[in-house]
């Protein structure tokens, strides 16, 4: 799960929460979150995430307009959350209608609760699941397409900025998604991976096995004479995508990385985050792009982030549930922040996502 430090304290609150909707299953449940005692230290581009709603962050985005220090778009952008936090605020209470054995009835609990806002749960056992089973690879209701689509916009945005040579290495569960990736250059190449040794398999998809093997006969044609040998990785190659299981990114990188050094842009599916539970795993992917969003970047590097699990999943949700609320309270546009990445809201279509695609580095961890 992922988990913001500053939140721990409420964990056992929300644990008590669930045990009694869990033994009352066919009752309706309220939940009344309480106004914080202190003020929260939210700064203004928290107060855009929307992942939570306070009379305080009325007042500090107030604060900021009235500073004046903001140019034409940003003090836009600050009316906007201003009238939206009203509207959200005002209204007196949301409610949810879920299907009594929705699947992830306990994430969503616990996201209401954290959200601040008077939310009434209606459980019904004739409605239709209003998710999907799987949050990633399907349409959730009231977004335009799929995580899994939107990460794929994302990679092919990037690719087609230049006209590179594109080599997509793929395990068999991700062929699929090969036929969405749009490249302009013809020079498009895919490779399956379907090996068990990742250094034996870079080297062969780079070409080292054949450097060196040439270099083997240029030797034997004057034993006697030494010749220095640097293997040199293929030259018709710019940019290589990879569509890989999530437990394959942490070796596989490594490896393309060794044989291919800094010839070559990498570019990872989002698939390579489903199995990411502590933000220092994602050095493994050092030095490759990543369908990341600037929310879960920024959380990192302000140490706020104490674990990864499922962030995917619980950003869905937790998008899900600010799309339902904002209709509800009568917001007509909003630009969030979102931990799967940036959502722009209309409430009369659906609402897009943007992923960005991040390099990974070291300086992802220093603020």
């Amino acid at each position: 799960m992922m988990i913001l430090k500053k939140n721990k304290y409420l964990a056992l609150f929300i644990t008590f929460i669930i045990l009694a909707s869990c033994s009352t299953t066919s009752k309706n449940l309220e939940i009344n979150s309480p106004e914080p005692e202190t003020r929260d230290s939210k700064d203004f581009k928290e107060i855009m995430d929307y992942q939570s709603y306070s009379l305080y962050d009325l007042e500090t985005i107030q604060r900021i307009i009235e500073i004046d220090i903001l140019d034409e778009k940003q003090l836009r952008d600050a009316k906007l959350l201003k009238n939206n936090y009203q509207k959200i605020l005002s209204k007196k209470k949301y409610s949810l209608e879920l299907k009594l054995d929705q699947q992830y009835s306990k994430e969503i609990i616990e996201l209401i609760y954290k959200l601040n806002l008077p939310v009434k749960i209606l459980w019904s056992e004739k409605k239709q699941s209003s998710l999907p089973e799987n949050l990633l690879t399907d349409k959730i209701n009231g977004f335009c397409s799929s995580i899994y689509d939107d990460a794929i916009d994302s990679i092919n945005k990037a690719i087609n900025e230049k006209s590179n040579s594109i080599l997509v290495i793929y395990s068999k569960e991700y062929e699929f998604i090969i036929k969405d990736l749009k490249s302009n250059n013809s020079n498009f190449m895919t490779v399956e991976y379907d090996s068990t040794n990742f250094q034996e398999f870079s080297a062969k998809v780079f070409g080292i096995n054949f450097s060196e093997k040439r270099f083997k006969k240029i030797s034997n044609l004057n034993p006697n004479q030494n010749l220095n040998f640097i293997p040199r990785s293929r030259s018709d190659l710019n940019q290589v995508i990879i569509l890989l299981r999530p437990q394959e990114y942490k070796s596989m990188i490594p490896a393309l990385r060794y044989h291919g050094d800094n010839h070559f842009e990498y570019f990872n599916f989002i698939s390579s985050l489903e199995n990411i539970t502590n933000p220092l795993q994602l050095l493994d992917y050092e030095d490759s792009w990543t369908p990341i969003s600037r929310y879960v970047t920024r959380k990192i590097q302000k140490d706020e982030l104490t674990a990864l699990e499922k962030f995917l999943e619980l950003g869905a949700l937790h998008e899900w549930l600010i799309v339902e609320f904002l209709k509800q309270a009568g917001v007509q546009s909003a630009n969030i922040n979102g931990v799967t990445g940036s959502i722009i809201f209309q409430p009369n279509s659906c609402s897009k996502r943007i992923i960005p695609l991040q390099k990974i580095s070291s300086d992802l961890f220093s603020s």
